[in-house]
């Protein structure tokens, strides 16, 4: 199958957040089993040129009533075709969305207008006529609207499947800006852009993407409901097609304790004393005391609501000062967000000795806290799937979640725990729960270690779904019987 993904990130050319380890584990899962796969993203500012062939012509794109020009590179890795959209006016700065994780650039309507027309222009000039186009996210979402109004002939049967990987994120903007989409009023009415007086690009791609998708059953069962959709519930209602809901997947080569070259030592379910040493070497490069007794909790992740961190980190509430004051843990914590929570993480790490806190991400400590952790904590207000669970499992470190969306449906009572009311004082009593446990139970704690280590979380079962939602949208767009 000829396949074409439309993504504003990939690891490990851009990334921030799981977007891009997914869309990058999906594609390679694709071109393990010999398809066609290729990806356009943006040439963002910090992805080197040199690792890249620039194709000898540029690419003319119209941009309303102009046409603006860009280079594109190329690269083929392990089977996937990646192409970077270089226009420097656009995409030439630092950052993805906006300067800094909580801003957004005021020109996004365009650079990602931009990024869709790119991406069908570019099939257009390398003579590739995918037989599915898969965006991910808000950033393509306009995507289906562009290629139905703008391209009405060159690609009519090739049907758009969208992902939602996080359905808070829909890419809304002032009407004003409507011009920049190439779109005018009526068209942009017909595809669902203008909605509820102001532009909303995922609310355009679940009104017109032949197919829906999200990352975990039970979030897709999540979205119908008021409380999770975001405001999207009635139009995911009055879809002919319902929202499908796949498990996302993790690399295992990246993701495996038995050769992880970020790690002092290995090891697997069948033998774990490589963990210990995990342990001893993230105390160490943290600064926290050699203490065997003390279990030590841990999170990376982005500093956000969606993240439960108001119930965990908030000034003079949150569950975090008790969970470190009052029970014989060690915690870490490495990640980047809201102002207002990292300055709150830094302010406790200040006045509780056995909290450490790491302000951004580092791929390498991240892989070591993985290793290194007794317990991963979620809490989240939502969890449209995780992965963070999944790398935790695998190196044999206990998650404690929310039972919601991914974590509900990767997580069970034989390899982690359940929080079960998001409140400061449910987290603190879940924690207690898994700390007494280790305390008092090291039998059980093994076993729960090893039942969760050999659980499959690779992206084979994950791409057969994804296959099998493709081909029942080619035969929906030919007219073919199901």
């Amino acid at each position: 199958m000829k396949i074409l993904f439309v993504t504003s990130e990939l690891h490990p050319f851009a990334k921030s957040g799981g977007l891009a380890d997914a869309t990058a584990s999906l594609a390679q899962a694709f071109a393990d089993e010999n398809h066609d796969i290729r990806v356009v993203l943006p040439r963002y500012y910090r992805i080197d040129r040199g690792l890249f062939e620039r194709h000898p012509a540029p690419l003319g794109i119209p941009v309303g009533d102009r046409e603006e020009w860009a280079a594109v590179y190329e690269k083929r890795d392990n089977g996937v075709r990646v192409y970077c959209i270089d226009h420097e006016g656009l995409f030439g700065r630092d950052g993805i969305y906006g300067p800094e994780p909580h801003l957004s650039f005021d020109d996004n309507v365009l650079r990602f207008s931009f990024l869709s027309r790119a991406a069908l222009q570019l099939c257009l000039a390398a003579d590739f006529h995918p037989d599915i186009i898969h965006i991910h996210d808000w950033p393509s979402s306009v995507l289906p609207a562009i290629k139905e109004e703008l391209y009405p002939t060159q690609f009519s049967d090739v049907p758009v499947v969208l992902t939602i990987h996080n359905i808070g994120y829909q890419g809304t903007f002032p009407l004003p800006s409507l011009a920049q989409t190439g779109l005018t009023w009526n068209q942009a009415e017909k595809h669902g852009l203008v909605y509820n007086g102001e532009i909303n690009f995922l609310h355009s791609a679940v009104h017109s993407s032949d197919r829906v998708i999200t990352v975990s059953p039970t979030y897709a069962r999540e979205i119908t409901r008021p409380e999770f959709s975001f405001g999207l519930d009635s139009t995911i209602a009055q879809r002919l097609n319902p929202v499908t809901g796949i498990l996302n997947g993790i690399d295992p080569d990246e993701w495996n304790p038995a050769t992880d070259a970020f790690l002092p030592a290995h090891f697997s379910a069948a033998s774990m004393n490589g963990k210990h040493e995990c342990r001893i070497a993230l105390q160490r490069e943290l600064g926290l005391p050699l203490d065997e007794n003390a279990a030590i909790l841990g999170m990376v992740t982005r500093l956000v609501d969606q993240k439960g961190i108001g119930a965990l980190f908030g000034p003079a509430w949150g569950s975090a000062y008790r969970i470190c004051s009052e029970l014989p843990v060690q915690m870490v914590v490495l990640g980047s967000g809201e102002q207002w929570c990292e300055n709150e993480l830094l302010s406790l790490a200040r006045s509780l000795p056995n909290l450490k806190v790491v302000i951004g991400y580092d791929n390498r400590l991240a892989h070591l806290i993985e290793a290194g952790l007794d317990f991963f904590l979620m809490p989240s207000v939502y969890e449209p799937c995780g992965l963070n669970q999944m790398y935790s499992m695998r190196y044999g470190t206990l998650p404690i979640v929310t039972r919601t969306g991914g974590l509900a449906d990767s997580v069970d009572d034989e390899s982690g725990f359940f929080i079960s009311h998001l409140s400061p004082d449910g987290i603190f009593d879940t924690v207690r729960t898994a700390v007494d446990l280790f305390e008092k139970d090291k039998k059980t704690i093994r076993r729960m270690r090893r039942y969760g280590m050999k659980k499959d979380f690779s992206w084979v079962r994950s791409a057969q779904e994804y296959l099998a939602v493709y081909r029942q949208a080619i035969r929906d767009r030919n007219g073919e019987p199901g």
